[in-house]
């Protein structure tokens, strides 16, 4: 058996290796499933970003997650294998990205998936950019969301820059130079909050000097599987390489002017898990607002030496608080 074949294709009949595209709310999207047991929770990924997937990495990041779940990862408006499927269409898609365009979304995937499985409810979880998206629909669909698993979670896309770089000031207090470069980030935050070309370029900055001064056990990006990801062909490779801000017009919107606290009452219990290097999403804006947050259990896993991508940078211990969460709550 081929390299490729051996990947996509690795799980025994007991298991799942679902690969499929549908219609969506008017636009085709990608969806998959994978996991070695069919009778495992099911736990939808929502990805970061926006534009992010996680579907060409999934045997690099959560191959272990594959092993206890039926994991199903989703391509997003606009994003790689989606973005394709439409891309006559994506400028006017890129308009889209409302709050109530992707509970509509997640709405339609979890009525795809009942189409196949027999399931109650769902395992949710939102990483980063999809911890917001994530977090809002477990607020209202408790009917359909058993768990809810924030990773990176999403508070308020302003306060959580402000304080990133008051953390990174602190941490490079004896560098004039790059106290200097952090202050001009913060005076050129656009108001109203909106992302252009140039916050952009500006943004690539910070998160160099955010590299540099906290995220510093962090593991390197695994480039070289992505450029070679049984998952993708070059077109969807060169999409995730090349994504075009312009894409995530409306998404962009709902990501900069969103706030969490607006509404903390989940149906369902949250497990919320971050890395103690994470300045995209810094946890200390959820610590404040924690002892607010309405749950039949709640919980806060900082896993120390890890980034944003903290179930990447400490897997083991990632897994472990995800899976002890949910057994311990079922």
């Amino acid at each position: 058996m081929s390299r490729k074949k051996n990947i996509l294709h690795c799980y025994s009949e007991r298991g799942i290796c679902l690969y499929d595209t549908v219609e969506i709310n008017g636009i085709m999207q990608y969806i998959q499933v994978r996991g070695e047991n069919k009778s495992a929770p099911l736990l939808l990924f929502l990805h970061g970003g926006p534009g992010g997937s996680m579907a060409g990495l999934c045997h690099i990041m959560q191959s272990e997650w594959e092993k206890n779940f039926m994991v199903v990862n989703w391509d997003q408006r606009n994003t790689c294998k989606t973005y394709l499927a439409n891309k006559n269409n994506a400028a006017a898609i890129a308009q889209s990205g409302s709050i109530s365009d992707y509970m509509a979304d997640i709405d339609a995937v979890i009525d795809y998936l009942h189409t196949i499985y027999d399931f109650e409810k769902i395992i949710l979880v939102g990483f980063s950019w999809g911890s917001l998206i994530g977090a809002e629909y477990a607020k209202t669909h408790g009917d359909r969301v058993s768990h809810y698993i924030g990773i990176g979670q999403h508070i308020h896309y302003i306060d959580g820059l402000q304080y990133s770089c008051e953390w990174l000031k602190d941490a490079a207090k004896d560098s004039a130079s790059d106290i200097n470069k952090i202050q001009r980030f913060l005076d050129n935050i656009p108001q109203p909050p909106e992302m252009n070309a140039t916050f952009l370029r500006s943004l690539q900055g910070f998160s160099m000097l955010g590299a540099k001064y906290i995220a510093k056990d962090g593991r390197p990006f695994p480039l070289k599987d992505l450029l070679t990801s049984p998952f993708l062909n070059l077109s969807e490779k060169m999409s995730m390489l090349r994504s075009d801000p312009k894409l995530f017009t409306g998404t962009y919107h709902t990501l900069m002017n969103h706030d969490f606290r607006k509404n903390l009452h989940f149906d369902m219990p949250v497990l919320f898990v971050s890395g103690d290097e994470d300045f995209v999403c810094p946890n200390q804006l959820l610590e404040r607002c924690f002892d607010d947050i309405s749950a039949p259990f709640k919980k806060i896993a900082v896993i120390p030496k890890a980034t944003h991508l903290c179930f990447y940078d400490q897997p083991t211990v990632f897994l472990k608080e995800i899976t002890e969460f949910i057994n311990i709550t079922m």
